[in-house]
C-alpha cells in the first residue's frame, strides 16, 4: 500500500518525448534526424509537438520530417537491419520503398533468432532443452 503514491505519480507523469532544454535547444530537423534513425513513426512528431508545447514552444513540421528523411537514411540500412531484429525491436515501416526490402531482408532473419533464443532461454522452454528442439525448428 505504501508504494501506492508512488505508482500513482508515475502514471500519471507520462512519458514525455523531450524535456524543456531539448526542446529549446534542438532544432526540428536535429529532432527529426534522431527520431528518423531510431525509426519512429511521423507520429513521433505528435508527442514531440505535445512535449515542447508544455513550454510554449513549437515545433516546425517540414524542418522535422526533413531531418528525420536524413535519419532514416542511417536506420534503413541492411547492418541496422539486422541490429534492430536481433535487439527485438519493433519495425513500424517507415523505411522508404527503395531501402525497405533490403533492410527487412536481414531485420526478419534476426528478429526470428531474438525470439527464439528469448523462447528457449525462458523457464517454458525446459521440455526443448531436455529432449532437443522439434527437426523443423533447426
Amino acid at each position: 500500500m505504501r508504494f501506492l503514491p508512488l505508482f500513482l505519480s508515475l502514471l500519471l507523469s507520462g512519458c514525455a518525448t523531450l524535456n524543456e532544454q531539448q526542446c529549446r535547444t534542438l532544432s526540428s530537423a536535429a529532432i527529426g534526424e534522431t527520431d528518423g534513425r531510431a525509426g519512429y513513426p511521423t507520429t513521433r512528431f505528435d508527442d514531440n509537438q505535445q512535449a515542447c508545447g508544455k513550454y510554449q514552444l513549437t515545433l516546425d513540421r517540414d524542418a522535422y520530417l526533413t531531418g528525420r528523411a536524413r535519419g532514416l537514411q542511417d536506420y534503413c540500412t541492411p547492418d541496422n537491419g539486422t541490429r534492430v531484429g536481433l535487439r527485438g525491436e519493433r519495425y513500424y515501416g517507415v523505411c522508404p520503398k527503395e531501402r525497405e526490402d533490403a533492410f527487412l531482408l536481414k531485420y526478419w532473419p534476426a528478429y526470428v533468432q531474438f525470439q527464439r533464443e528469448s523462447y528457449y532461454g525462458s523457464y517454458w522452454a525446459w521440455p526443448y532443452r531436455y529432449w532437443g528442439y522439434p527437426p523443423y525448428w533447426r
